[in-house]
């Protein structure tokens, strides 16, 4: 099982090298969001691949297969995370993809390492904001007293739009289940306080792609629109997938893989 050392913390990931063998046109990383892990984005690692582009995702620590440390963590700490990786891995320059969460680690890795990367694309990126704190608090109290099934039993069937199937569902909630509770809770943390000191968003200056969902009702289509008034990026754009809730990856892969090809072209 392949393992980064990250200072103190042990990092899964897994390296997808283009499909004919060829020097990579541009590396991905690739980082998920709460209740998830590496395994969001499989199913759009493909198109990628097939293009000619390395994709690498990985487990946040307390995530997936990465052990949970017991140290708190912060959106900052998640960002150095992935300039660690990227060094572990020898990767100079990267695209950074974030899902939810890591949609805030993504312009904090931006507006602090430019120079290590070329572009982002952010899936349905969180907003912080201080209204997210009873939410997140009270999901924190509930995993405490009752483990991951509680949210394995809601999120899959709240968070995602009218075309998601049972198949969808069924995925969603084996991710879920797939957490350490206490890594869990300490990345709720996370997103309660992001707030305090977010993204510095008017410092980045790589171009930025922004891929919503019209039935997102985890990553709103206001805070998307915030988040795009907010960066400093000369070039940026949102699109907005039709019928689709938070877990776009899993929802539509073949639309985000092709909206992904579609941005990456450009930058070319």
């Amino acid at each position: 099982m392949p393992l980064a050392k990250v200072n103190y913390k042990s990092l899964y990931y897994k390296d997808w090298s283009p499909k004919d063998g060829s020097t990579p046109r541009a590396t991905l990383v690739m980082s998920h969001g709460l209740g998830s892990s590496n395994n969001y984005y499989t199913a759009v690692v493909p198109f990628l691949t097939e293009q000619g582009y390395r994709c690498i995702c990985f487990d946040t620590t307390g995530s997936g297969r990465s052990p949970y440390t017991y140290v708190e963590q912060s959106i900052h700490t998640l960002a150095k995370d992935v300039i660690d990786l990227m060094d572990a891995l020898a990767i100079d320059k990267a695209v950074f993809v974030g899902h939810s969460m890591s949609g805030i680690v993504g312009p904090e890795l931006a507006a602090e390492w430019p120079d290590r990367v070329q572009a982002l694309i952010l899936v349905g990126p969180v907003w912080p904001s201080a209204e997210a704190g009873p939410l997140f608090e009270d999901r924190i109290s509930k995993v405490a007293e009752k483990g991951m099934d509680v949210m394995a039993d809601t999120v899959p069937y709240a968070a995602v739009g009218s075309n998601a199937t049972s198949l969808h569902n069924a995925f969603i909630r084996e991710l879920l289940l797939g957490m350490d509770p206490a890594g869990y809770i300490s990345l709720c943390r996370v997103i309660v306080n992001a707030y305090r000191s977010p993204p510095k968003y008017e410092k980045v200056s790589c171009a930025t792609y922004i891929i919503a969902g019209d039935e997102d009702k985890s990553a709103h289509m206001d805070g998307c629109q915030k988040i795009m008034n907010a960066l400093g990026s000369e070039q940026k754009d949102m699109v907005v997938m039709s019928k689709c809730g938070h877990w776009q990856c899993i929802e539509n892969p073949e639309e985000v893989g092709n909206l992904a090809l579609k941005f990456l072209n450009k930058l070319s």
